[in-house]
């Protein structure tokens, strides 16, 4: 029998949390809403604002509610040092841990934590899966690991049940992510290729991630104690990212590509120079082309979840929503 509890959405306006949102609604499912603005944008009549990580705003947002799908949180924030690293840890940490906290004090059955395949580190060798041990690089990635471990500590010493979701990187309509940054880049033809696309990407379009929390949110509640599930599309080749963008923008690459080697290189060397940006240029070159792969087999077996929409048409859909984006900014001028 389906779970039909009220749901609670954290971080409701978010890139994810919308589509949460929306797809719990589509599926007739009661809703609660919460983030830390004045009003939610998909559902006003069941919206509270709180701040997680203040306990007196968000514990009456939690009382009878059956599930938490918890997605706030801080993100995408791609200058390094504009962000303290205090502030990842105040939002992402404690504010977790105020969620679950509350949430077992309230009686709620199950909370769904929306976490990062960031724990495991910037790169894969090979395909990791849930057993994988974390190594988390920088303060975001380190401050969702935290998360998870104040959160599984939390669970196991009371009678709700935790399930992790480790996603993959999301893209869609509305991304404020790096796929979004790729996009911009090859339409307005600043793109250089550097080597020849041939590594791996593992994508995860905010839809799928949606209908994800979902079916989860929505079958019985796990006997399990804590479960962590990766959650990604089938992995990609570079040059199929590149290529889907380029085809649904109207847009091609600069012509040329800059080996591999030679990339890194230059980046090591220009990377001793003073300047922050410079600094990480040789991170950014290994990024882009090193592998991310993700084992999901265990959320295949245990609830039969596949990736629904595949690379081209969750690229197409992102770049028509930037395209009307941009007519709709230039009619407001």
């Amino acid at each position: 029998m389906m779970n039909k509890g009220t749901v609670l959405v954290t971080g409701a306006n978010g890139f994810l949390g919308q589509a949460i949102v929306t797809s719990l609604l589509n599926s007739d499912i009661p809703v609660r809403t919460t983030d830390i603005v004045d009003s939610c944008n998909r559902s006003d009549e069941r919206y509270v604002k709180a701040d997680i990580t203040r306990r007196n705003e968000l514990e009456p947002v939690l009382k009878n509610v059956t599930t938490v799908i918890h997605t706030a949180g801080l993100a995408h924030i791609f200058s390094p040092g504009s962000v303290p690293v205090e502030r990842y840890k105040l939002i992402n940490e404690v504010g977790t841990a105020n969620v679950l906290s509350l949430a077992v004090t309230s009686g709620t059955e199950h909370v769904i934590l929306i976490s990062s395949v960031s724990v495991y580190g910037s790169y894969t060798r090979g395909m990791y899966d849930e057993k994988t041990p974390c190594c988390p690089d920088g303060p975001y990635a380190r401050s969702k690991y935290n998360a998870e471990l104040r959160a599984i500590e939390i669970a196991h010493k009371s009678n709700t049940a935790l399930t992790v979701l480790r996603l993959a990187t999301l893209y869609g309509e509305e991304d404020p992510g790096n796929i979004s940054r790729l996009m911009r880049m090859i339409d307005s033809g600043k793109f250089i290729w550097i080597g020849n696309g041939s590594n791996r990407k593992s994508l995860l379009y905010k839809g799928d991630a949606a209908r994800a929390c979902v079916v989860i949110a929505t079958n019985p509640f796990p006997r399990t104690k804590v479960r962590v599930f990766n959650v990604s599309a089938p992995p990609c080749r570079m040059h199929e990212i590149v290529e889907g963008l380029s085809h649904a923008l109207g847009r091609k690459p600069l012509p040329g590509r800059i080996p591999a080697t030679m990339a890194r290189q230059m980046s090591r060397w220009v990377s001793k120079f003073p300047s922050t940006k410079l600094r990480n240029l040789n991170n950014t070159v290994e990024k882009w082309l090193d592998e991310d792969l993700y084992d999901t087999s265990s959320i295949e077996r245990e609830y039969e979840f596949y990736a629904e929409v595949d690379l081209m048409e969750g690229l197409k859909r992102e770049v028509q929503w930037y395209r009307n984006n941009q007519k709709n900014a230039r009619s407001l001028k």
